[in-house]
């Protein structure tokens, strides 16, 4: 259990408010030094040997954390760190308040497509750092003001391959094929145009690599649809 008592009202990090139970970690809702503050915890993986899942928490830790202080160095809109606790498992941000990009769009349709293209423009920002996001979802955008945050840097890391920016872009396009189908066209076109904006000469070729990827998916899709009828 971890206290809390120097930094907020409640005592143990047990008692504040559950926002998100995910497979690698909880999110809470607190304060930190007067401040609103999300506690995000990694969850230890009971059928590891403890010193193994110990060792783990805290070089995950430590990465994300160091994931998004390059983030915001980089001028990408990402939560300020507030602490960081590796040996905890525990990383204390600034709580960003305002709904998801995916809900936005749901109301908005492509009303919202500024909102999409600084969502890509914010993207290409993370990758001119050397950083891969890993789940650049329209569920991991908060618009905020006229703008939008990149959240959750769990499975961020850095990276400058062309496969794996090309893998992060995918990402984007088979969720917003997943939840805004008859949008989606549109939707990666303004998500890719603010992408190369902050890219600039080298963002054709993850571009064209990206394609790539959703062409080789769709081929194995075809295949086992062929071969075994599923798919």
């Amino acid at each position: 259990m971890v206290s809390l008592a120097p930094w907020g009202p409640a005592a143990r990090l047990e008692e504040l408010p559950l926002l998100k139970r995910g497979a690698e970690a909880e999110i809470r809702l607190g304060e930190f030094m007067g401040l609103q503050a999300v506690y995000k915890a990694r969850v230890r993986k009971p059928y590891m040997h403890p010193r193994l899942a110990e060792r783990l928490v805290r070089l995950r830790t430590r990465r994300e954390a160091r994931v998004i202080a390059a983030a915001r160095a980089a001028g990408v809109s990402a939560p300020a760190l507030l602490a960081v606790f590796p040996s905890l498992g525990l990383i204390v941000m600034e709580y960003v308040e305002g709904p998801l990009l995916k809900d936005v769009i749901d109301r908005r349709g492509l009303g919202a497509g500024g909102l999409v293209e600084e969502a890509g423009y914010n993207l290409g920002l993370l990758h001119r750092a050397g950083v891969v996001h890993g789940d650049p979802t329209t569920s991991n955008y908060i618009v905020r003001g006229g703008g939008v945050v990149l959240i959750d840097y769990g499975l961020a890391e850095f990276s400058s391959s062309v496969e794996d920016r090309a893998v992060d872009l995918h990402l984007f396009r088979r969720a917003v094929e997943s939840t805004h189908a008859p949008l989606a066209g549109e939707l990666y076109s303004l998500y890719t145009r603010g992408y190369l904006r902050a890219v600039g000469e080298w963002g054709g070729e993850v571009l064209r690599r990206a394609e790539e990827i959703r062409l080789r998916g769709r081929y194995v899709r075809e295949r086992r649809r062929s071969v075994w009828g599923v798919g």
